[in-house]
């Protein structure tokens, strides 16, 4: 008998399909499913014998221990009592998405179980099945070992045609990257594999860039990009300069934006006469939102929801840290074509949400 592969199209039933796999686990069966990074095999990690017909499936080394995979932090506060303050500090800023952690874990009598690696995957599908199934989960990348990773359900199949008991198809892994895998011991942080998290991201925590996103590059957003640059300035007490010595890098692009247009007239009016000292954005110059700029980003805040799902329609791990500038979850309207009122009441606007951004960015 093949193995069964669930087309997770309809989501009024992914719960009851989740469900059925999280059963199948429990009895020791293996499943493939899809993280925001590629394809993975799920099975019991309570279940030595499950345990073994994966290390044999995927003729995995033994002495290559497998990721856990959890759906909240509290198995990891289970299992690491002193959790380190720098996979604190990796958690807040890359859980959930693409980050594997491996830490020091304890039995229950205090002594030492080793090192475990955990990921808290960002994919809806991944947290759905860890939460149906109820029990620690063993997650490896869905591939024999030495090959790559699997980003479809087809590919899955291919290699493991027979041996699953359900792929559970949902699309595309978009990233095809592997998570990237830090281990922290002793106060010692080493990158063990760098995937989809560049390193130099993990290497300057402090690190801070913020990326502004609207259509055309011409109004909201190099405006915004100027107000905190301002605002951020004076909340550190430094020149704006000074930003990127401190560890702050401010821009703005647009998805739909012609490279190299100034800002418009009326942005650069109000600009000029809104603010004290006036703001100065004759050398701002359009550009479009590309994979290297959002790859580069801390933190990408978008003026409309539209703008936002369509980054997050291809960065799914970036759930996090791609964020609309409204609190509310609002729009900021396009202001072209407006009145110059218009364009004064968005300037105010974006003062006070750059004001709100500079004092999230401060320690």
């Amino acid at each position: 008998m093949g193995t069964e592969v669930l087309r997770m199209l309809d989501r009024g039933a992914q719960q009851e399909e989740l469900a059925r796999a999280g059963a199948i686990l429990r009895e020791g069966g293996l499943v493939a499913f899809p993280t925001e990074t590629v394809y993975g095999i799920a099975v019991a990690a309570h279940l030595p014998d499950a345990v073994e017909k994966l290390y044999e499936l995927k003729q995995r080394p033994r002495d290559k221990p497998m990721t856990m995979m959890v759906a909240g932090l509290e198995p990891v506060h289970e299992r690491c009592p002193d959790l380190p303050a720098k996979a604190v500090q990796l958690m807040k800023r890359f859980w959930p998405g693409s980050l594997t952690l491996v830490l020091p874990t304890t039995h229950e009598d205090g002594t030492s179980a080793g090192l475990i690696g955990f990921r808290y995957p960002a994919h809806p599908l991944a947290q759905g099945l860890v939460k149906a199934a109820g029990v620690p989960l063993l997650v490896p990348s869905a591939n024999l070992s030495g090959e790559p990773p699997a980003t479809t359900a087809d590919e899955v199949l291919a290699q493991f045609p027979d041996q699953l008991d359900i792929i559970i198809d949902g699309g595309t892994a978009e990233k095809g990257l592997a998570s990237t895998v830090v281990k922290i011991e002793n106060d010692e942080t080493t990158v063990l594999r760098e995937g989809a998290i560049p390193e130099w991201r993990i290497d300057q925590p402090h690190w801070s860039h913020v990326l502004f996103v609207c259509t055309g590059n011409t109004d909201r957003s190099p405006l915004a990009s100027a107000l905190l640059s301002r605002r951020l300035a004076a909340a550190l007490g430094c020149s704006e300069d000074e930003l990127e010595d401190r560890g702050y890098k401010i821009s703005s692009a647009g998805l739909a934006a012609e490279e190299g247009r100034k800002a418009s007239r009326r942005m650069r009016q109000v600009a000029r006469e809104s603010f004290d000292p006036p703001l100065d954005l004759d050398g701002h110059r359009s550009q479009r939102v590309s994979q290297d700029l959002l790859n580069q980003a801390t933190r990408v805040v978008c003026m409309e929801r539209a703008q936002r799902d369509e980054i997050l329609a291809f960065f799914p791990h970036r759930v996090r840290d791609v964020v609309l500038l409204d609190p509310e979850g609002g729009d900021i309207d396009d202001p072209a074509g407006q009145s110059l009122e218009t364009y004064r009441r968005l300037a105010r606007r974006l003062d006070a949400a750059a004001f709100l951004i500079a004092g999230s960015l401060v320690p």
